[in-house]
């Protein structure tokens, strides 16, 4: 078999176990920071575990800003602008953290930008060149979804016209990602189940895509092993951490496959219904994989088996023709 050339970037350090979290000022601190800023979701500064962090945080470092992410949808430029307004009233900081979903992970990397570079957000939207290097961004997830705490993708939405462009750029990879599965103990099923269809897209996609190599690929199936038997799992024991634990795994495995290959169809498409009508990314994901994994398997455009296979769904394999009705069928979530 043919490799061909294959180019594979990894840059982000992780920690990942029960209580990490709690470890997460030592870390910075050992880092060399002494100043940092927390972008933080709303919702979690009302929990116990996040708040005793953050304090042991204030406690730790010379200054420790807390921004708290109010939206209750996917960044815009707009909102960032408010933030970095802010932000530029505390000079002196050196490090920027991320706690929450792939959209306070977003804002903490749009943040660091703008840090080191002047003008609104969305003079810097697509893959800008040429710019000061960011602020290094700590990532947090509490979700187990988007990837952001593995990719240097920020997803942020232009209003005004309409459109997902982001702020792109291989500086802002995070230096380190924490993932600790008590962090996503409490987040409800439905968020769950829209963050963890979002990352099977995510493996999915970057398995099938043109621009994916040997390396990607493995990423891929292993972050498909993870997700599809533990999404079912994590409804029927919610309780249970190291289920999704396996979940945050596969979403980090799934960030990497992608942003080393590409997205697909569904992953494009899933903006516009985003954008318009505020459907949430990975719920909006699903709603179109299903129908472009059949239209590729109808039409020869790839054999979707060899996943299926990998699942280890049948004890001795499955033959090609068994594996695609069964693949579709998994993706239809029959």
């Amino acid at each position: 078999m043919d490799l061909g050339s294959i180019e594979f970037l990894l840059s982000t350090n992780m920690k990942y176990g029960i209580g990490e979290f709690k470890k997460m000022p030592s870390y910075i601190k050992r880092m060399g920071f002494t100043s940092i800023a927390v972008v933080v979701d709303n919702f979690l500064l009302n929990t116990e575990y996040v708040n005793s962090v953050l304090s042991e945080c204030k406690n730790v470092f010379k200054k420790c800003e807390i921004v708290s992410y109010k939206l209750s949808g996917e960044p815009t430029y707009d909102y960032l602008d408010e933030c970095v307004d802010k932000m530029r009233k505390h000079p002196g900081l050196e490090a920027l953290v991320g706690i929450g979903g792939g959209s306070s992970i977003d804002m903490a990397k749009g943040i660091a930008v703008l840090m080191t570079n002047k003008g609104s957000g969305v003079n810097y939207k697509g893959f800008p060149e040429g710019i000061n290097r960011p602020l290094p961004v700590v990532a947090v997830p509490t979700t187990a979804g988007s990837g952001s705490d593995a990719t240097y993708n920020a997803v942020f939405t232009d209003v005004k016209a309409e459109r997902k462009l982001g702020i792109n750029t291989t500086m802002n990879f995070p230096a380190l990602a924490i993932l600790d599965p008590n962090l996503i103990s409490s987040c409800p099923k439905n968020v769950i189940a829209s963050s963890g269809m979002d990352a099977l897209t995510h493996a999915i996609e970057s398995f099938v895509s043109k621009d994916s190599n040997l390396i990607t690929r493995m990423f891929s199936v292993e972050a498909i092993k993870l997700l599809i038997p533990n999404l079912e799992k994590t409804s029927n024991y919610p309780d249970d951490l190291n289920t999704r634990g396996y979940l945050q795994l596969g979403a980090y495995l799934a960030g990497i496959a992608l942003f080393n290959s590409s997205a697909g169809p569904a992953g494009a498409l899933s903006y516009m219904l985003g954008t318009w009508y505020k459907v949430p990314h990975g719920a909006a994901g699903a709603l179109f994989l299903p129908h472009i994994h059949r239209f590729n398997i109808e039409n020869g455009y790839y054999d979707y088996s060899i996943l299926y296979d990998a699942l280890n769904y049948a004890k001795k394999g499955l033959k090609t023709e068994k594996g695609k009705a069964a693949s579709v069928k998994t993706s239809e979530g029959k």
